[in-house]
C-alpha cells in the first residue's frame, strides 16, 4: 500500500480509493477540493479528519491509525443499517440537482441486476425547480444518502424522515447576527455544516428581514458547499446574480444559479416567483440557465443507456428520442420550447411550448403550431413519465384529426 511517512492529501485519498476498490465498493467520485469520496450507494466519506490525525502522528502511530481508518470503510459504519431511533438525531437534509448520482446510478443497476430501481433510489422529493430535498445520515467519518432500501427498515414514512431531518437542521442552522455584516457568504468545504440546507429551516432566511430594512433577503447556493445571502438591491443583486453564474458553471458540484427570497408567506421560493422587482428579468433567465443544464445532463446519460441497451430499461421504455429543450426569444421575453415531430417516438421535455412539425413529400419539417404545454399536454393527454426527474412525457404518436384542429386553435405567434 506504499509508505505513510511522506503523506500527502493526494497520497492518503490514492490509499482510501485503492482500498475501496480492493473490497468492492463502487466509487462515484473523488472530489480533492473537499477532500471527500462519494460511493454510489449513497455514502461519503470524508477524509479531512482522519488525514489531519494522522499528520499529527509519527511511524508506527501514524500507521495504524490510517489502517484503523481504512478497516472502518469495511466495517458497520458503512454496512450496518441503524435501527429509526439510533438515526433520527442524525438525519440531515441536504439539497442536491435533480439529476444527482443518476447516471452512476443508472450504470450500477446496468452491472448489478440483482439490485432494483426502488431500492437504489433516494428518497428525495422537489424542494425548487430542478432542486430536490435528499435525508443523509450524519455519522462520524462518512454520511449515507438515504435510499428506500434504508427507509424499508424504519417503521416510519417518507414525510416522517424530512420532518426529523428538518427538525435537527433548526439545531444547527445559525440565524443572521443583527450585528454582522449584511452580505453573507460562507463556504463550507468539508460538509460538516451542512450550510446550503440552512434556508429548508423554518425562519432562517426570514431572520435576515430586519436588517434589510424592509428589503428582502435573496439566498444563492451555486453549488454544494456555498451560502450567499444579500439584500434584493437591485444594483447589488444583478452583481450577485453574474458572480452566482459563473460560480455555478465552474463548480464540481453545482446547485442552482437562481436566488431563492420569501414571499407573502414567508416561504422560500424562486426569486421569479416572488412578485415584481426590477431584476425579475435577470432571475427568470437563471431560472432557464438551470433548467438547460439539468435537461442536458439527464439527456446526457438517457443517451447513454440508450445507446448501452436500446432501450430506456430501468423506466420500461422503448427506444424514443430524448428531446431538446431550447431558449429562444428576447432579452426581454425569452421561452424555452421543445419539438414534436411527426412519425418520431420522443421523450418531451416540459418547456415553455411545444412546437408542431409535419413532413412534407420530401420528408421536410413543415412546423404546424406552437402550443403552450399546459394546453398541450391537455389536449393530447400527455402525462409524466413515473419516476424521472426533471420531468419528460413519452410521446409515441402523432395527434389525430380532431387533436390537431384543438392545437391549432390553441396555438400562439411568438
Amino acid at each position: 500500500m506504499g509508505s505513510f511517512d511522506e503523506l500527502t492529501p493526494e497520497h492518503f485519498a490514492t490509499l482510501v480509493l485503492r482500498h475501496l476498490n480492493d473490497v468492492g465498493k463502487e466509487v462515484a467520485g473523488y472530489d480533492p477540493e473537499a477532500f471527500r469520496i462519494e460511493l454510489v450507494d449513497g455514502c461519503e466519506i470524508g477524509l479531512g479528519n482522519v488525514y489531519h490525525d494522522a499528520i499529527r502522528l509519527s511511524g508506527l502511530r501514524r500507521a495504524a491509525r490510517i489502517e484503523r481508518f481504512l478497516s472502518s470503510i469495511d466495517s458497520d459504519e458503512y454496512k450496518y443499517v441503524p435501527t429509526w431511533e439510533e438515526a433520527r438525531p442524525l438525519l440531515r437534509p441536504i439539497l442536491r440537482s435533480a439529476t444527482y448520482k443518476q447516471a452512476a446510478l443508472d450504470d450500477l443497476l446496468h452491472r448489478k441486476p440483482l439490485v432494483t430501481h426502488e431500492n437504489a433510489r433516494f428518497v428525495s422529493r422537489p424542494a425548487f425547480p430542478f432542486v430536490d430535498e435528499l435525508v443523509a445520515i450524519d455519522l462520524p467519518n462518512s454520511r449515507t444518502v438515504i435510499n428506500h432500501s434504508i427507509l424499508a427498515n424504519w417503521p416510519v414514512s417518507a414525510d416522517e424522515v424530512f420532518a426529523a431531518a428538518r427538525e435537527n437542521l433548526e439545531a444547527i442552522a445559525q440565524p443572521h447576527n443583527p450585528r454582522g455584516n449584511a452580505i453573507l457568504t460562507r463556504t463550507d468545504r468539508d460538509g460538516d455544516a451542512y450550510l446550503t440546507s440552512w434556508p429548508l429551516a423554518p425562519g432562517w432566511l426570514a431572520s435576515f428581514s430586519q436588517r434589510y430594512a424592509g428589503r428582502r433577503p435573496v439566498v444563492f447556493m451555486p453549488d454544494r458547499d456555498t451560502l450567499i445571502v444579500v439584500p434584493d438591491i437591485p444594483h447589488l443583486l444583478a452583481r450577485i446574480y453574474r458572480q452566482v453564474e459563473q460560480q455555478y458553471v465552474d463548480a464540481r458540484h453545482r446547485l442552482s444559479p437562481q436566488g431563492y427570497t420569501l414571499d407573502e408567506d414567508d416561504t422560500v421560493v424562486p426569486f421569479d416567483r416572488a412578485g415584481p422587482h426590477e431584476q425579475h428579468r435577470t432571475a427568470v433567465r437563471a431560472g432557464y440557465r438551470l433548467a438547460i443544464w439539468e435537461y442536458a445532463a439527464q439527456a446526457h446519460w438517457l443517451n447513454e443507456a440508450l445507446e448501452r441497451d436500446l432501450e430506456f430499461t430501468h423506466y420500461g421504455l422503448k427506444m424514443a428520442i430524448v428531446g431538446e429543450i431550447k431558449l429562444a426569444g428576447t432579452e426581454t421575453r425569452p421561452y424555452t420550447y421543445t419539438v414534436w415531430g411527426e412519425g418520431v417516438d420522443y421523450l418531451l421535455p416540459a418547456a415553455d411550448y411545444i412546437m408542431f412539425a409535419s413532413t412534407d413529400a420530401d420528408n421536410n419539417a413543415v412546423p404546424v403550431c406552437t402550443v403552450p404545454l399546459t394546453a398541450a399536454l391537455e389536449i393530447t393527454g400527455l402525462t409524466p413519465i413515473p419516476g424521472m426527474s426533471p420531468i419528460r412525457f413519452e410521446a409515441r404518436f402523432w395527434p389525430d384529426a380532431t387533436m390537431l384542429t384543438q392545437l391549432k386553435q390553441a396555438s400562439v405567434v411568438l
